[in-house]
C-alpha cells in the first residue's frame, strides 16, 4: 500500500450512539446540562416523538427553550435566530434534531452563541470562531448528510446566494445520536434526495486525493449499503431495516468525509442549489453523471472498485451506468431543465464553486470546463 494512503487525520464525535431506540438515552447523556436549547424543523416540531422528548427532558429536569421552522439549504437568518434565543435564554447546550440544515444551522449557534456579532459576520470572515461553543449533540431524521460528523456547518445567505461551510475543528458534535427509528416519518422524496447525498458523499471520499484505507473501508460499507437499501426505504417507508441500513450508511460517510473532503459533485451542488433552489441530494445526483465522466481517466480503477461494492459489475463504466439507475430508480432525472438552469446562471456558478470540495476533486477543471460541464446540463 502507498505510504501516502496510511496518512489521515481524525476529529469525531467525543460520542457516537447507533440504533434503534438510542433516543430514549438522551436524557441522561445531557444530565450535566440544566438549560437546553432544542433546534428543529418544523415537521418534527409538531411530531409525537418530539412532545415525549420534550416531556423527557423535563421529567429530567432539565428547561427546555425550542426554536422550530428551520428551513432547507441553512439560511444563516436562521441560525441568528437561533443565537438570539440562546443567548436570551442562557443555554448550556445546543440539540439539533433534523435534516442535515436543522443540525448544521444548531451546529453554528452552538458555536456562536457565548460569542458576540451575528451569523454573517463569521460567515463573511469578518469575525473568526476562536475556539470552542456550547455542548452540542446532533440527531438525524434523515439518511443523507452525514452532519452529525463533521465539524462544518453548510450555510447560505438568502441575499448573495452564496452557499458556504462555517467550519472550526471544535465545531464537531460532541454527541452524535443517529436513531433510525427518527427517520420513519421521512418522505419518499426526501428520502432519495438524502440517501443520493449520501451515496455521492461515499464515491467523492474514496477518489479524493486525502483518501485513506481507513475513510475507504468506512465508503464501501456505506456504498454497499446504499445501493442495497435505498430504494427499499423510497418504496417502504416503514421498513426499519432498510431505515437502519440507510442511516449507518449516511453516518459512515459522515465520519470518512470528515478527514478527506469530498469533489466536484459537492463542490457544483452548493451554488446550483442556493441559486436554483434544488434540492441538495438531488443536485448532487444530477451532477453524477457529467462529474463521474470527467474523473474518469484518473479514477478508473477506484470506480470498478466501487461497482464490484455495488454489485454493479466490475468496471468504471458500470458503475457510472448502476449510480445512474439507482438515481432514476428513486425518480431523480439527469439535467436540471426543470429548475431552469440557463446560461446566463453559468457565471455566478462558476464564480462560487471553488470550494474546498472543488479542490478536493481528483481532476482538476477550468472555468471553461465548468461552463461545457453545465452546458450539458441544460
Amino acid at each position: 500500500m502507498d505510504a501516502k494512503q496510511e496518512e489521515f487525520e481524525l476529529r469525531l464525535p467525543s460520542e457516537i450512539l447507533f440504533g434503534c431506540g438510542k433516543l430514549s438515552l438522551l436524557p441522561e447523556k445531557l444530565s450535566p446540562y440544566k438549560v437546553l436549547l432544542l433546534v428543529t424543523g418544523r415537521h418534527f416540531a409538531d411530531s409525537e416523538p418530539c412532545k415525549k422528548l420534550v416531556e423527557s427532558l423535563n421529567a429530567s429536569g432539565h428547561e427546555v427553550h425550542s426554536v422550530s421552522g428551520i428551513r432547507g439549504e441553512g439560511p444563516i437568518e436562521d441560525v441568528d435566530k437561533i443565537i438570539a434565543q440562546g443567548r436570551k435564554s442562557h443555554a448550556e447546550a445546543v440539540i439539533s434534531i433534523g435534516g442535515g440544515s436543522v443540525m448544521d444551522c444548531g451546529k453554528a449557534a452552538a458555536a456562536l452563541i457565548p460569542l458576540e456579532g451575528s451569523c454573517g459576520e463569521y460567515f463573511s470572515g469578518e469575525k473568526t470562531i476562536p475556539g470552542k461553543g456550547l455542548f452540542f449533540a446532533a440527531l438525524p431524521t434523515t439518511s443523507g448528510t452525514g452532519a452529525e460528523c463533521t465539524g462544518n456547518a453548510v450555510l447560505a445567505d438568502e441575499t448573495t446566494h452564496v452557499k458556504k461551510s462555517l467550519r472550526h475543528p471544535t465545531m464537531t458534535p460532541d454527541l452524535a445520536l443517529a436513531d433510525p427509528l427518527l427517520s420513519l416519518s421521512c418522505p419518499p422524496p426526501l428520502t432519495a434526495a438524502s440517501g443520493l447525498d449520501a451515496f455521492v458523499q461515499a464515491f467523492e471520499c474514496v477518489t479524493s486525493p486525502r483518501s485513506s484505507a481507513y475513510s475507504e473501508s468506512l465508503c464501501f460499507r456505506a456504498l454497499s449499503l446504499i445501493a442495497c437499501n435505498l430504494k427499499k426505504a423510497y418504496e417502504e417507508p416503514e421498513n426499519v431495516s432498510a431505515r437502519s441500513a440507510m442511516a449507518e450508511a449516511s453516518l459512515l460517510t459522515g465520519m470518512a468525509f470528515a478527514g478527506t473532503g469530498l469533489g466536484a459533485v459537492h463542490g457544483l451542488a452548493h451554488p446550483i442549489g442556493s441559486l436554483l433552489h434544488v434540492p441538495h441530494g438531488v443536485a448532487c445526483a444530477v451532477l453524477i453523471g457529467p462529474v463521474v465522466k470527467w474523473n474518469l481517466p484518473c479514477c478508473e480503477e477506484k470506480y470498478a472498485r466501487m461497482a464490484e461494492v455495488c454489485h454493479f459489475g466490475n468496471s468504471a463504466e458500470a458503475f457510472l451506468d448502476g449510480a445512474l439507475h439507482l438515481a432514476e430508480s428513486v425518480g431523480v432525472g439527469r439535467n436540471f431543465r426543470s429548475y431552469g438552469l440557463r446560461r446566463e446562471h453559468f457565471p455566478f456558478i462558476v464564480k462560487n464553486c471553488r470550494s474546498s470540495s472543488m479542490k478536493s476533486n481528483p481532476r482538476s477543471m477550468s472555468d471553461e470546463e465548468v461552463a461545457l460541464l453545465l452546458e450539458g446540463l441544460l
